[in-house]
């Protein structure tokens, strides 16, 4: 079962300068910095990034999901042009104070604050930060109205809590997490996504199909149809950056199967805490057991 997103992991064309923004104008604070593994780099099809150092911030209130900023952005990296995982949504206070709060700042207002079903439930815009990364603000007004629940943010800019992918096929990609997973899903729906038809210079009232799947704690991944004309995973050089990989909190006891691992981890028993996992449209995720199991004989 999926039960949390622990880490979003993004590149930075300038790591100093992307954690002051995001500690000047979202909150977050500076918990951990370390460099890239190899091993890691190697497994999510990015060996470029062996070495590089990141910085990981944490939002003032919990639940704590951090953001890992890594050094190595392209200066041609483009919001929705490649597939993979392309979106952070965060859930914030008041996305309409927020707007006039990040005005002149390194963050750039795309949409919004728009209501996002006729419901008005729900409250939220669109931006980029320092390297293009593309971040939803959400505001959820009374969160069991939704088929995502999530605690609302204590702060002004909380966690994130949902994190969306683009897929070249949604009902295959939607087949790997039924597979595996027990969660819930909704979708694929018709669903307007201004920023994604923008991206591709499509009328902002076409609808793309969109699916959602849930985590225990309320979170979320949203999980878009792309246009032909989407990049594979990772992006061509000179043109990557954005969301390079999630990790996710998973409770092992509960997978329907195996997951095929791209690369594991296991403790000093040999036991399995968990790994990279490439899923069918080529995105990586980061998979950590709440408990470590012994491996399985056989796939």
């Amino acid at each position: 079962m999926l039960k949390s997103i622990l880490m979003v992991w993004v590149l930075a064309q300038n790591l100093g300068a992307t954690q002051q923004a995001y500690e000047d104008y979202l909150g977050y604070t500076l918990v951990d910095e370390g460099v890239m593994p190899a091993e890691l780099s190697i497994a999510i099809e990015r060996p470029e990034l062996a070495g590089r150092p990141f910085a990981t911030l944490m939002p003032p209130g919990g639940p704590q999901v951090g953001i890992r900023i890594v050094q190595g952005g392209d200066s041609g990296y483009q919001p929705m042009k490649r597939l993979g995982w392309s979106a952070i949504e965060l859930l914030v206070k008041d996305p309409i104070q927020l707007k006039t709060q990040l005005e002149g700042s390194a963050f750039r207002h795309l949409q919004g604050p728009d209501f996002l079903t006729d419901q008005k439930n729900i409250l939220a815009m669109q931006v980029t930060g320092p390297n293009q990364e593309l971040f939803y603000l959400t505001h959820m007004i009374d969160p069991s109205l939704s088929f995502l629940q999530p605690e609302p943010s204590p702060v002004s800019v909380g966690q994130t809590f949902i994190m969306v992918m683009g897929t070249p096929d949604i009902d295959n990609s939607l087949s790997f997490w039924r597979e595996h997973f027990d969660n819930g899903i909704v979708g694929p729906i018709p669903y307007r996504i201004g920023v994604l038809s923008e991206a591709y210079d499509l009328p902002l009232d076409t609808q793309h199909p969109l699916a959602l799947v849930s985590m225990s704690d309320g979170y979320g991944i949203e999980i878009d149809q792309y246009p032909e004309a989407a990049d594979p995973v990772p992006a061509p050089a000179g043109e990557r950056g954005g969301v390079i990989l999630v990790t996710l909190s998973v409770d092992p006891m509960a997978l329907k199967k195996t997951l095929p691992w791209t690369l594991s981890y296991a403790n000093e028993r040999g036991e399995v805490t968990g790994g990279i996992v490439t899923l069918p449209s080529g995105t990586p995720v980061e998979m950590a057991f709440t408990a470590a199991v012994l491996p399985a004989a056989s796939d």
